[in-house]
């Protein structure tokens, strides 16, 4: 390793710091030696990871001393901008590179701020809303800082997790649970969130005998270690979760009545315009009380029961509770035909269904620290696999129907809801709690009113995401690719110049480089935040080095945290901080920001919203007319959140603060007065509000999505079978890499390369033979738009029959990447973007790409 650059700091000591080669943000103790980086462990006393690591944060010293890592601010010399070309980058130092954006942006913004765009994965959680101050500050409603993953990833999620739980994200019970379904999902097998705690979670679960029943058409990680790998056609998980909803209510009669009438909305009666039936003096919603025969309002104090079948007449309209509509709705999902739609077996739908519900031990009751609460040991979890698909809310929603059915919502056993821990000091920690509505039904706590339950008000939209028509969404980046690129087709009011990048990679993890090329050039002036010239820094006209994790200073708060495992779980809160001094040359993207504010001349408004965005309080509010440096920006903060007795010093020696969990934070349901949504009864106004609204823009838009029972429809006919195009390609996660960032390290490049699968084409034996294809034989995918890739298969078992396998978000071209140049496959380049293939509700892109498979090379030795 190359250390003459490096400024000695102190030697021999261990630096507690957070990991960032994934979004985890573990806990961790980094070893200096005479100013290098030698090792890095897990920290023990940290709850956040556990105190162990994972190979990606094993091998975190060979990201910082990388050989592509960008160390000067360059300018681009050439005009000229697409894949591979040149930009001829000359150096220039930081203040010229900083005075060049200043003057851009300063020039925009005089005539319409709204045109910067940002772009980043720098979430708010992770930096105290700097992206999001900066861009108030700016003028701008543009910054996207989710964007590869806002296309496939939590669009159906995310959503469900707020209607249901009033919680950011999702996670089962692995303390309590004994029967775990995992739909496109591999939580607990160093998948996801929490990857390391909750693996070994999972792995004393299913030492205590938890079954785990992985629904996926590729044998992932998770599938290769349950107990039951149910391998299903692409693109019908709603079909299947609705299949066993009615199994449990029409054949087996096994469902949580008591729940159903009393934390749900179940019981409320439903019109003929399926609409709630209100009184008419409060108009609020109706219930029907069969033991008085007679409707009450939903929150009657009279109320002896709630009659969730039958058909009854309320002043003279004819009203059916939300729950008997449901179980007339799911009749037609029967096992026999959902078979044929999955591919899986009849038999072995009804059985799962049957075993989850028996597991879900209905009527049961535990005590956990002192307070009797409901037992439900029976989850199902859903991620990418089921959200990277057009109708993919609808299909979140009828997944979650499984949990709600049991009654399996935030009790011990069951789906939890899970929060950052943005909240997570003694002021606000139950901010996030949610709050029945007027109509007693479940709204977000004031920390997540981002996403209240009615949703967001409609109106033509000013965002470049268009998000304002997006009224139960968390995000809506699809549709920016699609109106940067034709602003005139949604009858736009402006046009994006200027994109600010950081960190993101989207040329690589987004839709295919052709149509994101020429989404890129679309802007008239990029700059870029980067650690190496990857793929989408190549369009930028000034690129700026960032400084690596080990090197950095920042408050973290992790984007999810553990909730169940041993105890209650914590909230938590960490000090990244630097282990080594840089090089010279790169320096910290937030001080870089703070810089260009005060550069543009709106210093002082991005001060004043970092104060509201942070609930900065006196003392520690920031002094608008005041100049901060980063590190007394951190140290204010901590301050407020805290109190003076855990200042930045504090945190630099502790490396975290956690508080304990209480039950009643962990466990919210029994304590919480809100109902939960069987019925949508609110999708309904959404809908009516967004054909308002599109219809006064004049601008095409499909609400038929907007139902108040989900249901399973097919794929955009463009990824219908053909006979030629009769395979799926599907993409799947590697437990080692983190989307296009990690491929560039040659530690876990090294592990890609041992590995059976990651760089390869998988196919089905049976497929392979008919199609006389054979192991290490070279394949081209292509879709009938001619987008395609090429690679070298594996033959396996461990693939659906009508599936192409393709890990990872590999195939990189960057000059500047040497190691990942050029190896593995690049999925991405199969995925088309295209108003047809866009979930209307979430957003997500739809990944059900229809394949043509040729091969076009013999196998070689391996």
């Amino acid at each position: 390793m190359k250390t003459d650059k490096r400024i000695t700091m102190q030697d021999d000591a261990w630096v507690p710091t957070v990991c960032a080669m994934c979004y985890n943000a573990c806990g961790v103790k980094a070893h200096r030696v005479n100013g290098v980086v030698v090792n890095v462990e897990g920290n023990p006393d940290c709850p956040q990871g556990g105190g162990t690591m994972c190979a990606k944060g094993k091998a975190a010293a060979m990201s910082l001393y990388r050989p592509g890592r960008l160390t000067t601010p360059l300018k681009r010399t050439n005009p000229e901008k697409g894949i591979g070309v040149d930009p001829k980058w000359a150096e220039i130092s930081w203040d010229e590179a900083l005075d060049i954006i200043a003057d851009k942006l300063k020039t925009l913004r005089e005539d319409d701020p709204r045109k910067l765009n940002i772009i980043s994965f720098d979430t708010d959680v992770n930096r105290l809303g700097l992206m999001n101050a900066f861009a108030a500050a700016y003028g701008t409603p543009n910054t996207n800082q989710t964007m590869a993953a806002a296309l496939f990833c939590g669009n159906s999620l995310h959503p469900v997790a707020m209607a249901m739980h009033g919680a950011i994200h999702l996670e089962p019970d692995l303390s309590q649970v004994k029967y775990l379904l995992l739909f496109g999902a591999q939580h607990g097998f160093m998948i996801g969130e929490n990857a390391k705690l909750y693996s070994m979670h999972m792995a004393e679960a299913r030492m205590t005998g938890t079954r785990v029943v992985v629904i996926d058409p590729i044998c992932t990680a998770a599938g290769s270690k349950a107990d039951e790998w149910l391998p299903i056609r692409p693109g019908t998980d709603a079909a299947l979760a609705l299949a066993m909803v009615n199994v449990l209510l029409n054949e087996a009669g096994i469902y949580d009545a008591e729940f159903i009438k009393k934390d749900t909305n179940g019981a409320y009666l439903i019109g003929a315009d399926g609409r709630y039936v209100r009184d008419k003096a409060s108009n609020k919603p109706l219930i029907w009380d069969p033991v008085d025969a007679r409707a009450k309002t939903f929150n009657d104090p009279d109320i002896k029961d709630f009659a969730l079948e039958g058909s009854f007449t309320v002043n003279g309209v004819a009203a059916t509770p939300g729950f008997q509509l449901l179980k007339e709705h799911v009749k037609s999902y029967t096992c026999e035909k959902v078979a044929e739609i999955t591919t899986l077996p009849a038999e072995s739908i009804r059985r799962v269904a049957r075993e989850f519900g028996e597991a879900a031990r209905i009527g049961s009751t535990i005590v956990i620290d002192g307070k009797e609460l409901p037992y439900r040991p029976a989850c199902v979890y859903f991620r990418k696999g089921a959200n990277q698909h057009k109708h993919s809310q609808l299909t979140g929603f009828a997944i979650e129907l499984l949990n709600i059915i049991v009654g399996a919502i935030d009790v011990p056993g069951g789906c939890l809801g899970a929060n950052s821990v943005f909240m997570a000091n003694s002021k606000a920690r139950w901010s996030w709690i949610p709050r029945p509505d007027k109509d007693g039904m479940l709204s977000p706590g004031m920390a997540m009113r981002h996403i209240p339950y009615y949703g967001r008000e409609v109106k033509r939209p000013e965002r470049l995401t268009m998000f304002e028509l997006f009224p139960t969404a968390t995000y809506s980046d699809s549709m920016m690719l699609l109106n940067v690129m034709d602003p005139d087709k949604f009858k736009f009011p402006y046009k994006a110049e200027i994109l600010l990048h950081s960190y993101t990679n989207v040329m690589m993890s987004t839709i295919n480089p052709e149509a994101m090329a020429a989404w890129l050039k679309k802007f008239s002036f990029q700059f870029s935040f980067v650690r190496e010239i990857n793929e989408t820094a190549e369009f930028a006209d000034v690129v700026l080095p960032d400084v690596d994790y080990l090197e950095s200073l920042e408050l973290v708060t992790p984007f999810i945290i553990e909730t169940s495992g041993k105890g209650l779980g914590s909230w938590c809160m960490l000090l990244r901080q630097p282990v080594v001094e840089p090089p010279p040359g790169p320096r910290s993207r937030i001080e870089a920001l703070l810089d260009i504010a005060s550069r543009v001349g709106i210093r002082k408004d991005f001060y004043h919203n970092l104060n509201i965005i942070n609930k900065f309080e006196e003392p520690y509010k920031l002094d608008i007319n005041g100049e901060y440096a980063w590190e007394e920006i951190l140290d204010l903060c901590v301050k407020s959140r805290f109190g003076g007795d855990h200042d930045l010093a504090w945190f630099k020696e502790h490396g975290f603060f956690a508080m304990p969990k209480k039950v009643e934070e962990t466990y919210l349901r029994p304590f919480n007065e809100s109902r939960v949504p069987l019925y949508l009864d609110y999708f309904l106004q959404a809908g009516e509000d967004v054909k308002r609204v599109t219809k006064e823009i004049g601008i095409p838009w499909d609400v038929s999505d907007y139902q108040a029972l989900p249901d399973w429809k097919p794929c955009p006919p463009y990824h219908q079978k053909t006979p030629d195009h009769d395979l799926f390609a599907v993409n799947y996660k590697l437990p080692f890499h983190t989307w296009s960032s990690t491929p560039d390290n040659k530690w876990l490049d090294e592990i890609a390369q041992y590995h059976p699968y990651a760089y390869y084409i998988l196919i089905n034996g049976e497929t392979a033979r008919r199609k006389g294809i054979k192991d290490w034989d070279t394949v081209r995918l292509e879709t009938e738009g001619g987008l395609n890739v090429e690679g070298v298969v594996k033959v396996t078992e461990t693939v659906h029959p009508e599936v192409a396998g393709i890990a990872g978000t590999f195939g990189h071209w960057a000059r500047h990447m040497p190691t990942a140049k050029g190896k593995g496959v690049h999925y991405n380049r199969l995925i088309p973007i295209e108003l047809e293939g866009i979930d209307m509700l979430s957003s997500a892109v739809d990944c059900c790409i229809r394949v043509k498979v040729t091969r076009t090379g013999e196998a070689s030795a391996k």
